[in-house]
């Protein structure tokens, strides 16, 4: 295949993985809002219904490194599918929960299935577009992938919230299965079978490739950044957002800490996913990966330092902002680089890794922001992952000097 074919089959082809990327987020978002609600009228206990909510993320980070071999050997549309199709099962498994003399039970057991599912699918989807993509074109797909997965759980946190208001919850879990399901199908059909692996791939498993991937600086430079990242705004910051604005008594458009919380998130992922849209495009108009490295992890800095001292709707809304923009012009990047460092044969198992780390930061966020949060006010603990981003400079520019001395290597050669 001509590399001019390749660019224009990889632009079609991406937008199948984007809506994959998006309707599976759909389907989760739905669940995510009713899940607190129910484990209170049913009478589970505040941690039995935390550690339900944190089984899926907790599951992946020992999941998703098996998904990354599978998707090296296997390619990605049959990881991807048998993801949404246990996403499917998970969700009847919260259906039946209800009608259940141990709902916790359920209800632990289907999130534990998800997170197996959406291992496969958060790995599978951005391992596809980057077997796909070119060079030239790689940063406007992969955030135009990671752009669907940002979008699409708020969309299914809102159509949850209203058809559980409107019918039950009950329906909201079978509307979610419904979408999930279909969106199996749609994948076994949608995904490339150019997003497949390389079948010469089987013979590299084992220690040694992985060895080989944990021993590469630029990768674990790449996975503690995504941690961080994770850590800070899936971690910390969502989850003491709401309490914090009850604290401060902020409020939006006359609502409650809850729904001004609510839309204070969606500003954060809109902003967020229009960052992550303009870097990728950005990025394939440069000859490097990493001129937004630096910037973006300032901006997000200054945005978590701002946080500190919001006290209004307006400043709040800034603040936020500036986050989004911050940490999604960070994200992009950071899979460009990826996808350029790891081969073509190991890129499955490098995501995997780049998903343990997210996974990881994910889960301790709650708890370290919660818990210093209630001591010592919410403050503190935003100004300190404000100072861990700053902290990240140094390594990231070591990744700046590096693009730097191989261009100048290739000029010179």
């Amino acid at each position: 295949m001509s590399d001019e074919r390749a660019y224009h089959d990889s632009l079609k082809a991406s937008w199948w993985i984007a809506a994959i990327a998006l309707l599976s987020g759909v389907g989760g978002g739905v669940v995510f809002p009713i899940l607190p609600m129910l484990g209170v009228q049913l009478g589970l206990s505040a941690v039995l219904v935390g550690f339900i909510l944190a089984a899926n993320r907790i599951t992946r980070i020992f999941f998703n490194p098996f998904t990354g071999s599978l998707i090296d050997r296997f390619g990605a549309r049959w990881p991807v599918a048998v993801g949404l199709f246990l996403e499917t099962v998970a969700v009847l498994a919260f259906s039946l929960a209800l009608h259940s003399g141990s709902p916790g039970l359920w209800f632990l057991v289907g999130r534990v299935v998800w997170g197996v599912g959406s291992s496969l699918i958060l790995v599978g989807a951005l391992a596809a577009v980057m077997a796909i993509s070119v060079p030239r074109n790689r940063g406007r797909l992969t955030g135009r992938v990671r752009t669907s997965m940002t979008l699409g759980l708020p969309a299914g946190m809102l159509i949850g919230g209203l058809i559980a208001d409107l019918a039950s919850p009950n329906a909201a879990f079978l509307s979610a299965a419904a979408i999930t399901l279909v969106t199996g199908v749609f994948a076994l059909y949608a995904l490339p079978r150019d997003a497949h692996g390389d079948a010469g791939a089987s013979h590299e498993r084992g220690w040694k490739v992985w060895k080989g991937l944990l021993r590469l600086p630029q990768l674990q430079v790449i996975w503690c950044a995504n941690a961080l990242i994770f850590f800070a705004v899936s971690g910390v910051l969502l989850a003491t957002l709401v309490v914090m604005i009850d604290k401060r008594g902020i409020t939006v458009f006359g609502l409650g800490s809850s729904g001004s919380a609510g839309l204070m998130m969606a500003l954060l992922m809109v902003f967020r996913a229009i960052a992550a849209l303009g870097a990728g495009s950005f990025l394939d108009r440069r000859r490097g990966r990493t001129a937004l490295l630096l910037p973006a992890a300032l901006v997000t800095a200054a945005g978590f330092a701002a946080l500190d001292v919001a006290g209004h709707d307006w400043s709040m809304a800034l603040a936020l902002a500036v986050i989004g923009l911050g940490s999604g012009a960070l994200t992009i990047p950071l899979l460009t680089l990826l996808s350029d460092t790891a081969s073509q044969r190991t890129q499955g198992r490098a995501m995997g890794l780049y998903q343990v780390y997210g996974d990881i930061g994910g889960s301790l966020g709650p708890v370290v922001g919660l818990q210093l949060g209630a001591m010592n006010g919410y403050g503190p603990i935003y100004l300190a992952v404000a100072a861990a981003m700053l902290a990240t400079a140094l390594p990231l520019y070591w990744l700046v000097r590096r693009e730097r001395a191989e261009h100048a290597t290739q000029t010179q050669a």
